[in-house]
């Protein structure tokens, strides 16, 4: 692997694109938390960063079989220079909630290449033995941007700084378009065709229906990230954040520590993975998902019995984070499996409608929860987390029967 200059170009890139909107979206969140004070605001602009991915990733599964990977990943991150710096430029407004928003839909449509391109090229510049490997790799370097990236931006967010951040993560593209640039990926040959843009997403989408219907499991594995997203992944990404900033009052040390450690927890989940992945059966990701439900359940802990707020803080952080950990590992163990049973010319589109399904319903999970903020507060948040580890216990025991079909 270390030898493979692609692939490590490609990691270097990963690491330069994602430390850099890894420290945007700690930006964004932690700026209208402050600016707003509302849960509803909060949840509402996280919601609209996923409905622009959502929109978008047909489209760039699509354009991941079709056109050139080297290209469509320089096309992301110079995107992202640019968006970096009108961020800059918006936190210099009066008003700059509205502009916010709207930026973070289109930041949200960029960021849908990401998935299926750098997926799908995955398998063309490493062999099917390297596969695993080289996903837990990438994983993990995604992750490490996500640990650093909080890091640097709450230092700097504490000197009321908040442009320099976005500049800050414009300078990070720019590494990534330079390693993008001797990148070399191998190009697929397709079939000429005359059919227009419409014409063409059309065809490829109905023939990407037509290939799943022969991959049933494949469907059941977007099912339950669905409901894991909608339900669990969705209370972290708006409550979470909500109730340390508002009612446990964390400093903007603690914030960024906060999301330091959840990409962390991912981290020992991906590190995990990438040693013992091959030892461990399917039956891995049931069992997982049962001790992901009954970890939540602990949430009670922090949330209802602890009145010191410092302390209810470090114990909530080290569930979740231990819950991120129990993701990373599942989530990598489906995208090799869907990796090894996919033809390549098909691996871009099956990898962003995977993504499509199991994100689309977090905007309707994080929209939910911003409104049922205002009926659980304080220690009746406790009723939500009951409700919402019952509900992963039932998700975990609809795995099972997937599993068995996986083995």
């Amino acid at each position: 692997m270390l030898k493979n200059k692609s692939f490590l170009l490609l990691t270097a890139g990963q690491l330069f694109s994602l430390l850099g909107t890894t420290i945007m979206q700690f930006a964004i969140s932690l700026y209208v938390l402050d600016l707003t004070k509302s849960l509803w605001t909060f949840s509402f602009i996280t919601a609209l960063s996923i409905i622009g991915r959502v929109i978008c990733l047909p489209i760039c599964g699509i354009l991941a079989d079709r056109f050139s990977k080297k290209k469509l990943m320089l096309l992301m991150d110079s995107s992202y220079f640019l968006f970096a710096l009108l961020f800059s430029w918006t936190t210099s407004l009066e008003n700059p909630i509205v502009l916010i928003g709207l930026l973070t839909v289109v930041l949200g449509m960029i960021s849908a290449f990401e998935t299926p391109v750098v997926q799908s090229a995955i398998p063309l510049i490493c062999s099917q033995k390297e596969i695993p490997q080289a996903n837990s790799l990438i994983s993990g370097i995604g992750i490490l941007g996500g640990i650093f990236g909080p890091i640097l931006a709450g230092v700097l967010y504490q000197f009321d700084r908040i442009h320099l951040i976005f500049i800050w993560a414009s300078s990070l593209f720019i590494g990534a378009i330079i390693c993008e640039l001797i990148l070399k990926i191998p190009l697929i040959t397709r079939e000429l065709t005359t059919l227009s843009l419409k014409e063409m997403v059309v065809a490829d989408f109905n023939e990407t229906i037509a290939y799943l219907k022969l991959k049933k499991t494949i469907l059941k594995i977007c099912l339950i990230a669905l409901l894991l997203n909608l339900f669990l992944s969705s209370f972290i990404q708006v409550m979470i954040p909500y109730i340390s900033r508002i009612q446990l009052q964390v400093t903007d040390s603690q914030f960024g520590v906060m999301n330091m450690s959840f990409a962390l927890g991912g981290l020992i989940g991906t590190v995990l993975y990438g040693i013992k992945g091959k030892d461990f059966r399917p039956r891995s990701i049931y069992l997982s998902l049962i001790l992901a439900s009954f970890t939540f359940l602990c949430l009670i802990v922090p949330l209802y019995f602890l009145q010191n707020n410092t302390i209810a803080f470090w114990l909530l952080l080290a569930t979740i984070s231990f819950i991120m950990a129990l993701f990373s590992f599942t989530s990598l163990k489906l995208i090799v499996y869907i990796q090894l049973n996919i033809k390549t010319a098909f691996l871009g589109r099956v990898m962003a409608f995977v993504m499509v399904l199991s994100t689309a319903a977090m905007p309707l999970g994080q929209l939910i929860y911003g409104a049922l903020g205002s009926l659980f507060t304080g220690e009746s948040i406790v009723i939500l987390v009951v409700i919402v580890s019952g509900i992963t216990l039932f998700i975990a025991q609809y795995s099972k029967k997937v599993v068995a079909e996986m083995e």
